[in-house]
């Protein structure tokens, strides 16, 4: 199977080089900057991946969406 990193998402940890079967993923210097959106994002994706690995079920937008509405309906009961 072919895999590939995201240089999108890529923060420079080299975490995917010692796993890489081929050794084909080569560390180059880059002009992007990360911002402070880009960071939290990274905070994000790496919970995700913890909890995963713990087995635990992230929590998802469609979890809130539905406390949202929950919370909704009880404020609508209560009027």
């Amino acid at each position: 199977m072919m895999h590939a990193v995201i240089a999108a998402h890529c923060t420079g940890c080299e975490l995917c080089l010692p796993p890489c079967p081929v050794d084909c993923i080569d560390m180059v210097p880059t002009p992007l900057r990360w911002t402070e959106a880009d960071a939290k994002g990274a905070k994000r994706r790496a919970a995700a991946r913890k909890m995963r690995i713990a087995g635990e079920k992230p929590k998802t937008a469609l979890t809130d969406r539905k406390a949202v509405i929950a919370a909704a309906l009880k404020r609508k009961a209560r009027a």
